[in-house]
């Protein structure tokens, strides 16, 4: 029985699962910061409504609602681009739809009905979309961004005769918020590394509880086995009683039984312990190995039929040696029954895919083919 636990190192941890661990370094992809965002969506319509209630042109809402989804698509990237650092394909779109998005919704406003307010809510979402690509590590993409942005602010006001600058300073609260992201994000960038440690050695020390656990596990059951098979007899010994010749086969029939659940666990059954024990009690050799192939790949249904198979070559087995064992993963054999009775000796084989194949003296034959284990 192996009950040692595995000791994980942190090098064991893939570098992809450092990735979907510590990407999101300031919880982009958070339940919080997505309802934050969606809370936004909601002002944004409200003020949206509220400050173009004048507006009467169906077109004019239609530009804005593209514009309301053209910054959508943006937040949307940034946020589940993974990464601790957005890719510069990413990051260009980014940019490009938060400028594609202001220019829509300003040119979707009528000059007739301007209000201050109306743009607010486009310059707001340009705002939230270039702090988040700022954060994400793309302080250079997310100021450049900004800069074009106010350009288009300001050559929108001059087109409809409000003025660039006044057009150009719609934009300016944009500045102090980057300002805050970047400084943010410098500040935190040494702390990355420390996260993502932190985090892998949490993973590894999970794993290690769970070997931990399962090999407790394991011990307290093979215990219970011991101490219900194997107290008995102890009991008797100490009690200082004279064993018969049949009680001495059944102890030594009992310790090897125990012997099995330690070997070879994947032959573990209430079925074949009863025809190993009945095929040892006639005088046959059986001998149970296990290499972890089951283990590798469970499978009920396959483990299932494998016993089926043993269980009737033992009860079939005039007398000789039964070898059965459970091969080592990644082969293209799942298991090997192998017995010999004098002269001859019959192996059967049970393939990846279930199918079970005897081979009898030089005859060799596909005797079943069960829908089991992909077969």
């Amino acid at each position: 029985m192996t009950d040692r636990p595995t000791r994980i190192d942190d090098r064991d941890v893939d570098d992809r699962d450092l990735d979907d661990a510590s990407v999101d370094l300031f919880g982009l992809g958070s339940t919080t910061v997505t309802a934050a965002l969606w809370v936004f969506a909601v002002v944004y319509v409200i003020v949206s409504i509220g400050a173009g209630w004048e507006i009467t042109s169906v077109a004019s809402w239609v530009g804005r609602a593209i514009g309301l989804g053209i910054f959508a698509v943006a937040v949307a990237i940034v946020v589940r681009t993974r990464g601790s650092r957005s890719p510069v394909p990413a990051a260009v779109i980014v940019v490009v739809s938060a400028v594609c998005g202001l220019a829509v919704s300003l040119w979707s406003l009528p000059p007739e009905t301007y209000q201050t307010l109306q743009t607010a809510p486009p310059v707001s979402a340009m705002t939230i979309v270039l702090t988040l690509l700022a954060v994400h590590r793309r302080p250079l993409y997310a100021w450049v961004g900004a800069f074009c942005c106010t350009a288009v602010s300001g050559l929108w006001a001059a087109d409809v005769g409000l003025g660039f600058a006044t057009g150009a300073v719609n934009t300016n609260f944009c500045y102090p918020v980057l300002v805050l992201a970047v400084l943010f994000a410098l500040m935190a960038r040494p702390m990355e590394e420390r996260i993502r440690v932190l985090r892998v050695r949490a993973v590894a020390q999970a794993a290690t509880e769970a070997a931990t656990a399962a090999a407790a596990r394991e011990r307290g059951r093979q215990l219970r086995r011991l101490d219900r098979r194997a107290r008995p007899i102890l009991q008797q010994v100490v009690d200082g009683h004279e064993f018969t010749p049949a009680e001495v086969a059944d102890a030594r029939l009992t310790e090897a039984q125990l012997r099995d659940g330690i070997r070879a666990p994947a032959w573990e059954s209430g079925q074949v312990s009863d025809a190993v024990w009945a095929a040892r009690r006639r005088g046959i050799s059986v001998l149970l190995l296990d290499d972890g192939a089951l283990a590798a790949r469970p499978d009920d249904d396959l483990t299932a039929r494998l016993h089926e198979v043993l269980v009737a070559e033992l009860r079939g087995a005039p007398t000789g040696q039964v070898t059965a064992r459970v091969l080592p993963p990644d082969r293209d054999l799942l298991a090997s029954i192998v017995v010999n009775a004098g002269p001859d000796i019959r192996r059967i084989e049970c393939a990846t895919d279930g199918v079970v194949t005897v081979q009898d003296g030089s005859v060799s034959a596909v005797v079943d083919r069960p829908r089991v284990g992909g077969g």
